[in-house]
């Protein structure tokens, strides 16, 4: 498991967080879901045709009252055959309640009948219904199908006789890069305003310095660093122990600083060909550099060496 889902799945796992995700793409931010009334459950079903038998989910939870559970897949790349893996999820996540509930039912000798017994379900059973997003943290649009029918190569004289008939399983993808930041009540606000800050460091390095990003929990720091991938950020603050700005702040002057040495030289390197051809002699040369560019006595001449006989 790597760092990005070491951060990411607990992140997304916190129970006010995941509601107000809930709330904000299912219900149009009416606080429906409640933290309060989340149980984290266990979304894993068996499946013959993965290397560990099972699939499981990254994150799924029960809410009480209205009672739902809601599955969220995190993905950084696109997924050609996502609609399928969602669509299988719930169907083991309905098969895994209806295997309860037969359970139940057989110890207890409830069932009214042959019907009943054979459907595993009493006629008055109703299963809690289960709604999955998939949450596309990678870099602009999930670039994979939404439903079912997108993976399917239907013959075009059959489309209209079986289009009644034929299923479809349309799934919800939120795609970070587009979401409104704003309509967020939890730091998830702080998170997606700096995954859209990705190519753009400048303005990320504003956003960071803002008051909202300030104190920031460690998880959100580590969250927006592994979904950025800032690499030297991420030891900065997990070996150094310094805030996510802080180390942004040191990435950033580091890269300027390097910036202005590589200038720097350029500048001293081009000044030293132009003195050659024009015949000005060494120390002259390192004067002139002195001069122009404020460096020591010392500086100037280890860079006019290294350039002089290039």
């Amino acid at each position: 498991m790597g760092k990005r889902d070491v951060y990411t799945k607990p992140y997304f796992a916190d129970k006010e967080r995941f509601a107000d995700l809930i709330n904000v793409h299912l219900y149009g931010g009416r606080e429906v879901v409640r933290k309060e009334g989340l149980i984290k459950i266990k979304g894993v079903y068996p499946s013959p045709g993965s290397f560990s038998g099972e699939k499981s989910r990254d994150v799924f939870m029960e809410h009480e009252k209205p009672r739902m559970r809601y599955g969220l897949e995190l993905e950084t790349e696109s997924d050609f055959g996502m609609p399928e893996r969602i669509m299988v999820y719930d169907g083991g996540e309905y098969e895994k309640q209806i295997g309860e509930r037969d359970k139940e039912h057989r110890a207890g000798k409830e069932y009214a009948g042959y019907i009943e017994k054979k459907s595993r379900m009493k006629e008055t059973d109703r299963l809690v219904p289960v709604i999955s997003i998939v949450l596309y943290l990678g870099e602009g649009r999930w670039k994979g199908p939404r439903r079912l029918k997108e993976m399917l190569a239907v013959p075009k004289e059959l489309k209209e006789c079986s289009g009644e008939y034929l299923q479809d399983y349309r799934i919800c993808v939120i795609e970070a890069d587009y979401v409104d930041a704003e309509a967020y009540r939890t730091d998830l606000k702080e998170f997606f305003q700096a995954l859209q800050c990705r190519n753009d460091r400048e303005k990320l390095r504003e956003l960071l310095r803002s008051d909202g990003f300030r104190n920031m929990e460690r998880e959100t720091e580590m969250a927006i660093a592994v979904n950025l991938n800032l690499k030297s950020v991420i030891r900065k603050i997990e070996e150094e122990e310094k805030s996510m700005c802080r180390a942004f702040e040191e990435l950033m002057m580091e890269q300027e600083e390097i910036g202005i040495e590589k200038g720097i030289k350029e500048s001293i390197k081009a000044l030293v060909e132009t003195c050659k051809e024009l015949g000005v002699s060494k120390e002259d040369t390192e004067n002139r550099i002195i001069l122009k560019l404020e460096l020591s006595r010392e500086s100037a001449e280890s860079y006019v060496d290294q350039y002089w006989d290039q």
